[in-house]
C-alpha cells in the first residue's frame, strides 16, 4: 500500500511539472544590450537575435553580422542552445509568461518578434 501511495505521489509530481513543447517556442527572439543604439551605424547592429526552428535548429546572431547555426534542446521549462564548431557558447533560457525568454547567464530578456523579413 505504501508503494502504491508513493508511486501515485511521484506520478502527480511528474504530471504537474510544466514542460515546454517545441511549437510553443518557435520563432524569432531579439535582445538589444544596454547602451546599444542599433540605429547609429547601419553596418554594425549590436542587437542579438536567435531564431528557433522546428527540429531543434537554432540560428544565432550573437554580436557581429554572421549567423551561426547550432542546435537546441528543450529540458523541462528550459531551452538549451548548444555550443558547436560554428557557435562557441552554451546558452540556457527560461520561457517567461509573456512569451519572452530570459537568458540565465546574464538575466537578459529576449523578446519574441513577429516574422522578421
Amino acid at each position: 500500500m505504501k508503494n502504491l501511495l508513493l508511486l501515485s505521489l511521484f506520478a502527480l509530481l511528474f504530471i504537474s511539472c510544466e514542460k515546454l513543447d517545441e511549437p510553443d517556442i518557435l520563432g524569432n527572439y531579439i535582445n538589444t544590450p544596454e547602451g546599444c543604439n542599433p540605429g547609429e551605424n547601419p553596418e554594425f547592429n549590436c542587437s542579438r537575435l536567435i531564431i528557433l526552428s522546428a527540429g531543434g535548429v537554432a540560428e544565432v546572431l550573437y554580436g557581429g553580422d554572421i549567423f551561426s547555426r547550432t542546435s537546441y534542446k528543450i529540458k523541462g521549462d528550459k531551452i538549451k542552445i548548444e555550443k558547436n564548431d560554428q557557435f562557441g557558447l552554451n546558452l540556457t533560457f527560461k520561457k517567461l509568461e509573456d512569451g519572452s525568454l530570459r537568458e540565465e547567464g546574464d538575466n537578459t530578456i529576449w523578446v519574441k518578434q513577429e516574422d522578421i523579413p
